[in-house]
């Protein structure tokens, strides 16, 4: 299927998807089908064989149409790079095929950990290791992709003061209590939820990492660089929609969406640069906030502008625009928010850059 159909295709279930009438599972499958979760996947595992950067660019791509699907293409891709990141070969080679293609849906269910990670809150879920199993005993208040009876989410739970782990849990387990999809501002078909882990008891072999900590400093700039592809495309989108409005008064507009678009290139070629290192440092993922913040704020910037160019069309509920300005609002709430990565990134300059 040539990619102008399937950005057709995406952006003519945008509204069903962000009002909550459209279809998680077939969006996906479609990403699926056409191999865009493939990407930054080695070739020997089923992928692209590519970079993690043509991932980011992935996802720009079809948030620039959707970013409700856009949203849940990042949280299976990035369950996926939990795989790629895990000592354990067999859980790997055992999820990852039925994650590539759209199969079972991953859920990051890291929001906690996180958070956890950069200091402001401790771990919610327990864990009791026993010799071949683990029990886990928790409360997740906010998970995506959680495909009724067909997810595996990520949960990182506390074992003592001196270890955590984090484990894939599946939606199967005996346990796993999923609550009413929520009703949000936009992106209603993200499959969003919360969930209770009472007494889920696995097999050893759906252990992701006994080193929570380790685990997800590894795996933190990877998540946080395949986040900047939702801004990334969304802010695009607007920018060209601006530019193609400015007629008549609207002219006045000129210098603000040229100086909004000089702003996209200098954050995306900075992506592009941080996408392709190998290692983070200190500094580095310092950087990694900065752009973060600053891809939030240029999407919503970008919307606004959308909006004053559009004039009262816009104002239609239907509009592109009034989509738009609905979906922007969750970027800067997505975890870690814009206001976590600006308190660590305050905390941080207190500490020494890593060399």
């Amino acid at each position: 299927m040539a990619a102008q159909t399937i950005r057709e295709q995406l952006a003519a279930s945008a509204l069903a998807m962000n009002e909550g009438h459209g279809d998680a599972h077939h969006a996906l499958q479609l990403l699926a089908e056409q191999r865009y979760l493939h990407h930054g996947v080695p070739r020997e595992m089923g992928g692209e064989g590519d970079t993690l950067w043509e991932a980011v660019q992935a996802i720009a791509e079809v948030s620039a149409e959707c970013l409700t699907t856009a949203f849940l293409f990042w949280c299976q891709r990035v369950f996926i790079e939990y795989l790629l990141h895990t000592p354990n070969t067999d859980l790997r080679d055992t999820l990852l095929p039925d994650l590539l293609t759209a199969r079972r849906a991953g859920a990051t269910g890291l929001s906690n950990a996180m958070k956890y990670l950069g200091g402001l809150e401790p771990l919610r879920t327990r864990a009791v290791l026993h010799e071949d199993e683990i029990q886990l005993d928790g409360h997740l208040p906010w998970a995506s992709n959680l495909r009724v009876n067909r997810f595996v989410v990520a949960v990182a739970a506390q074992v003592d003061e001196r270890q955590a782990i984090v484990a894939a849990v599946p939606a199967e387990a005996q346990g796993v209590e999923r609550s009413e999809t929520f009703q949000l501002l936009g992106l209603q078909s993200s499959e969003t939820a919360s969930l209770t882990l009472r007494s889920v008891r696995l097999p050893r072999r759906w252990l992701l990492s006994d080193n929570a900590h380790d685990f997800l400093q590894s795996v933190r700039p990877r998540f946080l660089l395949l986040q900047c592809g939702l801004p990334m495309g969304i802010t695009r989108r607007a920018l060209q929609e601006a530019s193609a409005k400015m007629q008549g008064a609207k002219a006045i507009l000129e210098q603000r969406v040229e100086t909004a678009c000089r702003q996209w290139h200098r954050l995306q070629r900075r992506t592009q640069r941080l996408a392709q290192q190998r290692r983070y440092g200190q500094s580095d993922l310092r950087r990694l906030f900065q752009t973060r913040i600053q891809w939030v704020d240029l999407a919503v910037k970008a919307a606004q502008l959308e909006l004053e160019a559009a004039g009262g069309a816009a104002y239609f509920r239907d509009s592109g625009t009034a989509r738009r300005l609905r979906e922007v609002t969750f970027l800067p709430v997505l975890t870690p928010s814009t206001t976590q990565l600006a308190l660590q990134l305050k905390q941080s300059q207190k500490e020494p850059a890593a060399r």
